[in-house]
């Protein structure tokens, strides 16, 4: 294409999936060094998300790495600088993570930068995208000319017709200033909050403006479980003939009768329900329609994280992981953190091309009819991503792993849905007033099966008599009472807790505060009035999972007591999602110029001075965490146990005086019994520390399943400790002795 930024330019992209696709749409084919690509006019550069962080409080001054002194609280610097992201490290000081990668890359474009007198800035279209291309130029002191392009379509003419419409990034600055506003607020609140409570508790704690609602979300939904009365209470089921059909027709009970719809007094029920047998009605309406029911739109990545957890069990970060593989290993997928779940029309025209590749990569084929215009193709509605669809790519999927087969045939088969036809049902609704209240009639008919035909996402009703739209006459054959239990809610999952992170505004009583919270999804489908983002969710899950403030029992998420602890303990304007929208309003002020980017933050600090007078000194608060803090004995040296995140993936449990003593006790999430695999749980790690023993499935030497009973082994080799099962017997229900390992 014609050059429209005049002279060499370096294009710094967000993203290495965007960098290449800007490379081959406007350079063409040519070769990519050390994550380069030089095409003359033009060089192409990429992130890797953010390579700057804020800086750390004792980078400031060294007073800071005394986090015991509260006197030094509330913590906190205008214009927060950025810095390159230091080293993390495991329990045992060994680096982990790739920050030297991302150090060594930032100091690469900072190389690259010096040699070129305009910047062409390609961060994703949005505030997050903005801020991140910026800090890198204003860590480097940038002077030369800058351009914006904005794009949220990897397609090569949409790429081309968006580098047609550069304009001066000074026009967007103030987006990334919203941001770095929020940024600098987020960090604030985080080490202030973070280090009060640890102080107080003597123990570490960690809290955060995302992390403090959502903890509070499952706290109060257990509480509401707990706290839970059952009530007994009365349906009234009566059976009308009409004509040669039967239907069975519900009670509404009017509100003099009902509490909250049901009748709680059995012979008030009983009594209604004999003085409708035998009863003839004049009037028996039906309205009968015939409902189109589309196919789910692609995924974006909380749909998709949802959905993995639902139907695999796999957790909110452990999809992100596999998506992460599909997209930069096997260039399987798009854009895997997408909050959008549309997509564009030029998709729609790429689509046949787009199948081709599909059918082949999962050897499979389905009647799509690509004159099937779903509702996802929609350019109005895209935001700064798209919806996340598989690639037009050769793909061989016996090189996935099964997890990975897995994510990528839902994403596949997500997408063949929107070129196959809807169902087709016809949906009929009666009802008959009567002085007690409505007697109500619902039944479906599958007409076609559509999509549901090849995917069933949805559940077949039983079918029952449909009648056509009208009124008619019928007689009361029979009048039942069924006698039910209110119940509680339902426990969270990971799945249904992240998708409330989504809507957390319902939870919301004041009116100001849930208009700002879904002011600031406006335009996004699925999040209304939201906490966090789709990046960054699952990872909150995994940490309030990870600090032991949440704990798995089965498929539910369920608050432990040094959670509990923790949440009742902060402040209240510190644990509601209210923080989120008054810091978007105050955002609002910041990207209009009306307020200064350091506003945020000046609020976060002159609440926790009002919160630090009370916070978190409950007596029994220090008590409770420290109680609940370990998950038993050291059997090495009488330590506590903690868990933390192990480097290798999954979790560690470890003993507290690693640092003191040295101590190397070690406990793995996937730990090894000779060639079996053993998956360890917080509440099995428990019952090994107590001595007790676990049951678990195991492979003889000929390959047979069998079920054994196991408790925890310490071998010492020289002045190492390794951690080991000890079989003690077979696991018989029926505890009926067996001799011998059956091998």
């Amino acid at each position: 294409m014609i050059n429209t930024w005049g002279g060499r330019a370096l294009c710094i992209a967000e993203k290495p999936e965007l960098g290449r696709a800007v490379a081959k749409a406007i350079i063409g084919t040519h070769k990519e060094e050390s994550g380069v690509i030089d095409g003359g006019d033009l060089c192409v550069v990429w992130a890797y998300g953010h390579l700057l962080t804020l800086a750390e409080p004792e980078e400031y001054d060294e007073r800071y790495k005394d986090r015991t002194d509260e006197n030094l609280l509330p913590v906190f610097f205008d214009d927060w600088r950025h810095v390159p992201p230091p080293d993390l490290r495991d329990p045992k000081g060994k680096v982990v993570g790739n920050n030297k990668f991302k150090r060594d890359r930032l100091k690469q474009i900072g190389d690259l930068l010096k040699r070129f007198p305009t910047v062409i800035h390609c961060g994703d279209p949005d505030d997050e995208g903005q801020l991140l291309i910026d800090e890198i130029l204003d860590y480097f002191n940038y002077k030369g000319k800058v351009l914006r392009v904005r794009i949220n379509d990897n397609l090569p003419d949409n790429i081309i017709r968006q580098f047609q419409r550069l304009e001066d990034n000074s026009k967007y600055r103030p987006d990334g200033n919203g941001a770095y506003a929020r940024q600098m607020a987020d960090k604030c609140f985080g080490v202030n909050y973070s280090r009060l409570a640890s102080i107080r508790a003597k123990r570490f704690l960690a809290l955060g403006r995302v992390m403090n609602p959502t903890l509070q979300l499952v706290v109060m939904r257990d509480l509401e479980i707990e706290q839970h009365e059952k009530k007994k209470y009365f349906d009234v089921a009566t059976d009308i003939k009409i004509g040669e059909q039967t239907a069975r027709f519900r009670l509404k009970p009017a509100d003099h009768i009902g509490e909250d719809g049901k009748i709680l007094d059995a012979e008030l029920a009983k009594d209604i329900a004999n003085s409708l047998k035998g009863r003839s009605f004049s009037s028996v309406n039906f309205k009968t329609t015939v409902k189109s029911v589309a196919a789910p739109l692609p995924y974006n990545a909380t749909e998709l994280q949802a959905d993995m957890n639902g139907r695999y069990g796999y957790s909110l970060n452990e999809t992100i992981s596999i998506t992460q593989n599909l997209r930069e290993k096997y260039r399987a997928i798009t854009y895997n953190r997408s909050d959008c779940r549309y997509l564009s029309e030029e998709h729609y025209l790429e689509a046949p091309k787009v199948m081709q590749f599909v059918f082949s990569n999962i050897q499979a084929r389905y009647p799509v009819d690509f004159s099937i215009k779903s509702k996802c193709f929609d350019d109005t509605k895209i935001s700064a991503h798209h919806g996340i669809i598989p690639q037009a790519t050769t793909v061989d999927i016996s090189e996935m792993t099964e997890k990975e087969r897995a994510v990528y045939v839902a994403i596949c088969e997500r997408y063949i849905m929107q070129f196959l036809p809807n169902v087709k049902k016809r949906v009929c609704s009666g009802e008959v007033v009567i002085e007690e209240g409505k007697l109500l009639y619902h039944a479906e008919e599958i007409l076609e099966k559509g999509f549901t035909e090849y995917f069933r996402e949805e559940k077949e009703r039983l079918l029952t008599p449909i009648f056509e739209t009208g009124s008619y006459a019928g007689d009361c054959v029979e009048s039942n009472l069924e006698e039910k239990e209110t119940a509680p809610p339902k426990r969270y999952t990971p799945k249904t807790l992240v998708k409330d992170m989504c809507g957390i505004s319902k939870y919301v009583s004041d009116p100001e505060i849930k208009k700002a919270l879904k002011a600031k999804d406006e335009g996004k489908e699925g999040e209304n009035g939201s906490i966090g983002t789709v990046a960054t969710r699952g990872i909150v899950v995994d940490r309030l999972l990870q600090y032991g403030y949440l704990e798995m029992k089965g498929k539910a998420l369920v608050s432990t007591a040094k959670g509990r602890a923790l949440s009742f303990a902060t402040p209240e304007n510190a644990k509601l999602p209210d923080v989120t929208a008054k810091w978007w309003l105050i955002g609002e002020d910041v990207r209009c110029g009306r307020a200064s980017v350091n506003d945020i933050m000046h609020s976060v600090v002159q609440e926790f001075q009002e919160d630090k007078k009370t916070a978190f000194l409950n007596d029994s608060f220090s008590a409770e965490v420290q109680a609940s803090a370990g998950y038993g004995k050291c059997p090495v040296c009488g330590g506590t146990v903690l868990k933390g995140k192990s480097k290798n993936g999954g979790y560690v449990w470890y003993c507290s005086s690693w640092k003191n003593s040295g101590c190397d006790f070690r406990l793995y999430e996937n730990a090894k019994h000779y060639s079996d695999e053993i998956h360890l749980t917080d509440s099995k790690v428990k019952k090994l520390l107590a001595g007790s023993q676990i049951t678990e499935t195991l492979t003889s030497k000929k390959g047979v399943p069998y079920k054994a009973k196991l408790k925890l082994k310490i071998a010492t080799v020289g002045e190492r400790h390794y951690s080991n099962f000890e079989f003690v017997d077979f696991y018989n229900p029926k505890k009926t002795k067996r001799k011998g390992r059956g091998d």
